[in-house]
């Protein structure tokens, strides 16, 4: 790390437009859970603190990911260092996110039509699964990954892209929409007045939980079944930290499984041992 502070400057290690962006981002959040908040019905619900806490702990790891020296290692030097910010906007700060927005917040954006068809198509479970999946395996495939590494706008818009479809990857088993019934898993949906954007049932969850795990296999076990790095960008990368590139790489894979087996482990024994008056197939 000191050789990181005695070669860059303030801005490029903590990226002020990023804390900017959180500090806007934190203000609005309790602009609207405060003053604007009869904006949206009268009698809401007041929210809970804890819930407070999750939206404030995932803006925090935003900040970690897209504005510390963290990404300036993912950005210049480490593959393990990419891999530890996609775990946190992949695996850490959707969760978080879902977690700390009310439902009644949500629920508004049902009466405007753009985003009722924006939300219904991108949270749906099959779109969301394949659609998180397969992004993250073409960023991960080393001639696209080595391209963006060189063009930092690149880098950039496909980290949000990655962020963005992982929240829509965690809508089904993490929805701040409760609603009577369950979710199907169809996207089609004729006649009603509502999208369904609620979670989909237990026994859903279980297994839309287990598919994603095995489809993020594949790309780890790619990366890490190798004897020779071969991501030119990092192989070329000064070795900040000693680490020669092959275990950085193989590092990097460690990484991410051990963040997404946390994750995905935790989701499946929270949605198993959830009860309330429902079937867990329904």
């Amino acid at each position: 790390m000191a050789f990181l502070f005695q070669h860059y400057n303030f801005f490029a290690l903590w990226h002020p437009e990023v804390m900017l962006l959180v500090i806007i981002l934190l203000v609005v959040y309790f602009q609207l859970l405060g003053p604007l908040k009869h904006r949206f019905g009268e009698n809401l619900p007041p929210v809970p603190t804890m819930q407070k806490v999750y939206f404030i702990s995932a803006l925090v790891v935003f900040y970690l990911a897209m504005g510390t020296p963290l990404k300036l290692i993912a950005d210049d030097y480490l593959f393990s260092g990419h891999m530890v910010q996609y775990a946190l906007l992949s695996m850490v700060l959707p969760p978080l996110l879902l977690a700390g927005i009310p439902q009644w917040m949500i629920q508004s954006l049902w009466k405007t039509r753009f985003w009722y068809k924006v939300l219904r198509v991108a949270t749906n479970p099959p779109f969301a699964i394949i659609t998180f999946n397969v992004i993250f395996s073409a960023i991960e495939w080393p001639p696209f990954l080595d391209a963006s590494l060189r063009n930092d706008w690149v880098y950039v818009l496909e980290s949000y892209v990655m962020l963005f479809s992982a929240i829509f990857m965690w809508w089904p088993v993490m929805s701040p929409v409760l609603q009577k019934g369950s979710r199907k898993l169809s996207v089609v949906r004729k006649g009603g007045t509502l999208p369904e954007l609620g979670m989909i049932s237990r026994g859903y969850q279980l297994v839309y939980i287990f598919f994603n795990f095995d489809l993020m296999m594949p790309a780890l076990v790619y990366i890490i079944d190798t004897t020779q790095p071969f991501y030119q960008f990092y192989i070329h990368a000064p070795r900040i930290f000693g680490i020669s590139a092959l275990a950085d790489q193989q590092l990097g894979v460690l990484i991410m499984g051990l963040s997404m087996t946390i994750a995905y482990i935790s989701a499946f024994i929270a949605t198993y041992t959830k009860y309330d008056e429902s079937h867990w197939y329904e």
